[in-house]
């Protein structure tokens, strides 16, 4: 069986694995709907508030639908040792790590396609140059994956995972919002900053930000969360 299959059959039972667990899905879907439901409402307009709102929507949905979900995912899925059985098969491990992270990315992107058709149908205001959007929220959310095996990887167990999570989640909005006051080129280089950059841009919003910058940031939180699921990522429940 290629890796390709190996990656099908593992991520169909991810999710539904996922839709059984009723604390994973809210998690995942209701909770960062209503967020977003709740910056839907105010009574903002204007590119520059377009990009704002835009930016934290991104960050929202991938630091929780992706980087807490991915985290809690491969922790519980440790801890109950199907991960190792997994890899005592034919799975090898990019199977497994694709395997149980595609779900959770997929639901995600799910999530961003129905926000953009309800702000499309409200009148939203239009980005000049959309495909910045769909750069910062594919980087986002490969980067919160590899962040979220990263988290997994020295988190002993599922309820630790709730201390955990939380630094990586705090730094990715608290970055959303503090990009505009900091007003500096080196906020690229945080998650959230990178978010703003590109969104900025989108929507034609000056930016101290370059798309380089912000593309290094993004980067740069990927192989952070990569190089700690490398050193650090244990098949077996952690003592």
């Amino acid at each position: 069986m290629s890796t390709a299959q190996q990656t099908k059959v593992i991520a169909r039972t991810e999710g539904k694995l996922i839709a059984r667990n009723k604390t994973v899905l809210f998690s995942a879907t209701l909770f960062p709907l209503a967020l977003t439901a709740l910056y839907l409402i105010q009574d903002a307009e204007g590119p520059l508030a377009a990009a704002g709102l835009t930016s934290i929507m991104v960050a929202i949905f991938s630091s929780m639908t992706v980087y807490m979900t991915v985290t809690l995912t491969a922790v519980s899925r440790r801890q109950d040792l199907y991960l190792k059985r997994l890899r005592s098969g034919e799975s090898s491990d990019v199977a497994i790590f694709a395997g149980i992270t595609l779900p959770t990315a997929l639901l995600c992107v799910a999530q961003m396609i129905v926000v953009v058709v309800v702000l499309a149908i409200i009148g939203f205001e239009v980005p000049s140059e959309p495909w910045w959007i769909v750069t910062a929220a594919l980087g986002s959310i490969i980067s919160c994956l590899a962040m979220g095996l990263g988290t997994a990887s020295v988190t002993p167990n599922a309820s630790a995972a709730q201390m955990t999570t939380v630094p990586y989640f705090l730094f990715v909005i608290g970055s959303v919002f503090a990009t505009p006051f900091a007003d500096s080129q080196l906020m690229d280089l945080t998650p959230g900053g990178a978010i703003v950059t590109f969104a900025r841009m989108a929507f034609d919003v000056p930016t101290p930000g370059s798309a380089l910058t912000a593309a290094a940031g993004l980067v740069i939180w990927t192989v952070i969360g990569i190089e700690l699921a490398r050193r650090f990522f244990r098949w077996e429940p952690r003592s």
